[in-house]
């Protein structure tokens, strides 16, 4: 790894000392430099500190180094589209352009990543056939759920834990499943509701802050998804069931050695809302 400061560009501003938390950039002579590349996690910070494009990386693109273009960085704007973002849960029957996907994933990588791991990968299925077989898989094991729990064994378990949160919050499905099952039938897609994308964000298996990071660069796709139209919803459910279930693993394609920190699904929103949501007001504690 070879990391150099231009001579003939720098000011000794000191800035990349100053930005550089792993130490690589030091004060030499009252000048910086880069001293121990070897603990360079290639965050790219003193390059994009450096105001005189003065340090060379090799192991970073130069050519996407590009100007922060300040005038863009609007508050209201970003407010908006987080405020007015929406979980949609009806699709048109229409496909995603490939390059509307690629644009998506292209800004996911910008998320931040713990220690800057950038480890991170993405399965993406347009495939209708896989989407709808991975759903109808979800419900029908919530529906065996439901059949067991609604039989006089299951009442019995359930009433014995009926103080159990996670139990309690799962009644309010189990109350109208029924009516999901009837509109099941009619052809209604409770889990990946019908959608033309599913994306599953991918982190290596048993890493640190893998989840999170994952849950980071989730919550990016769904806001920029939203800038260009189209709509996106998180599924727990789906989530939840690929850290174990090796058949629907293997439906869709995610290996052995990655776990599924997020999926999501995305596609044109049948309908746009008007207005934003309600939502409490945060619980803070100030020290």
């Amino acid at each position: 790894m070879r990391i150099e400061r231009l001579t003939d560009r720098c000011n000794n501003c000191m800035l990349c000392v100053e930005e550089c938390i792993a130490g690589v950039w030091r004060e030499v002579n009252g000048v910086p430099e880069p001293v121990f590349p070897l603990a360079c996690n290639l965050c790219s910070h003193c390059v994009a500190v450096c105001p005189r494009q003065a340090i060379v990386h090799s192991r970073l693109d130069q050519g996407q180094v590009d100007r922060v273009r300040r005038k863009l960085l609007d508050a209201e704007t970003y407010r908006e589209i987080t405020v007015t973002r929406r979980s949609i849960r009806r699709y048109k029957d229409l496909p995603v352009p490939r390059q509307a996907i690629e644009k998506v994933l292209d800004l996911a990588r910008f998320s931040p990543t713990a220690s800057n791991s950038q480890h991170l990968s993405y399965i993406v299925i347009t495939d209708r056939a896989i989407i709808q077989k991975a759903a109808d898989r979800v419900f029908a094991m919530g529906v065996k759920a439901y059949r067991w729990a609604t039989s006089r064994p299951g009442k019995m378990v359930l009433g014995l834990l009926k103080k159990n949160k996670k139990i309690a919050s799962l009644q309010r499905y189990m109350a109208a499943m029924d009516y999901y099952i009837e509109q099941s039938a009619a052809g209604r897609d409770y889990i990946l509701h019908n959608a033309p994308v599913l994306i599953l964000v991918c982190a290596p298996r048993g890493a640190d802050f893998a989840v999170d990071n994952c849950n980071i660069a989730g919550t990016n796709i769904i806001n920029y998804a939203h800038t260009l139209g189209l709509g996106t919803c998180y599924i727990g459910f789906l989530t939840l069931l690929l850290r174990r279930g090796k058949k629907l693993r293997a439906l869709l394609r995610v290996p052995e050695n990655r776990q599924v920190g997020v999926s999501l699904v995305m596609g044109y929103p049948a309908y746009r809302h008007s207005f934003a949501p309600a939502r409490k007001n945060p619980c803070v504690t100030w020290v």
